[in-house]
């Protein structure tokens, strides 16, 4: 299967050309602060007064790509492409790592991703007792996100593309982390190595999972879409394939 797109990746970003002009609906960092979903809101607000960015942008491609079009009509299923970028939400060299808003779902329906380009990771923190799992996603790999799980993306070490899938009544609860964020954020120190910090508005634990197998959804909702379709609306199917990751 081939969506009607490229990736086009230079020095340091990332661009999508999708042959035409498309919308999009860009996430800046002022938005972020301004809801309290990150938390080294001190350096964000310092990295703010110098310029407002861009931290994400997501193409609703169910509206304009062919494939996606008739995926959704046949299957009411949304595919979505989100370009995250790379950086941390500080003037410093090192600090919390840029990542999208972050949210629930409002109806008992399952997500799945899929990294197109590069790597990043996936946070997931359980809606009931907060635990989370750290999930680092490479390229050509995916996973299905149950709906117990808040979930958020996290940069990595470049500019990164993720395919998501997901039931059109999904709905996105985002009150679940505005003036919250997560119960553990991502940073990287002077040297790129990673490490976490705790949120101080959670008590919970945090288990890193360094790698997943590699699965491609793309192939997956061309060949088998009323399976696919049944596991997002089967929260007991997604458990019988993520329960040895969480």
């Amino acid at each position: 299967m081939k969506l009607e797109f490229s990736i086009k990746e230079g020095r340091k970003r990332i661009k999508l050309d999708f042959g035409k002009k498309v919308e999009s609906k860009k996430r800046y960092l002022s938005e972020l602060v301004k809801d309290k979903v990150i938390l080294d809101l001190e350096n964000a607000k310092k990295l703010l007064e110098k310029r407002d960015l861009i931290i994400y942008e997501v193409f609703n491609l169910w509206k304009f790509d062919e494939f996606a079009e008739k995926f959704f009509s046949k299957f009411n299923i949304m595919l979505d492409i989100t370009l995250l970028k790379h950086g941390t939400f500080s003037l410093k060299k090192g600090g919390e790592a840029f990542c999208t808003y972050g949210h629930a779902h409002e109806k008992n329906v399952g997500e799945a991703y899929q990294v197109l380009k590069n790597d990043c990771f996936l946070l997931l923190s359980n809606s009931k007792n907060f635990n989370s799992y750290l999930i680092k996603l490479e390229e050509g790999c995916s996973f299905f996100i149950h709906p117990n799980f808040i979930h958020r993306l996290i940069s990595g070490r470049k500019d990164c593309v993720v395919l998501n899938f997901v039931p059109s009544d999904a709905g996105h609860d985002y009150g679940v982390v505005k003036n919250k964020g997560f119960p553990f954020h991502v940073f990287y120190d002077e040297n790129g190595k990673v490490h976490f910090k705790e949120n101080e508005n959670y008590c919970a634990r945090l288990v890193l999972v360094e790698k997943v197998d590699k699965f491609d959804v793309l192939s997956f909702a061309e060949k088998e879409p009323e399976k696919l379709k049944k596991i997002l609306r089967t929260p007991k199917d997604i458990y019988r394939l993520t329960k040895k990751y969480l």
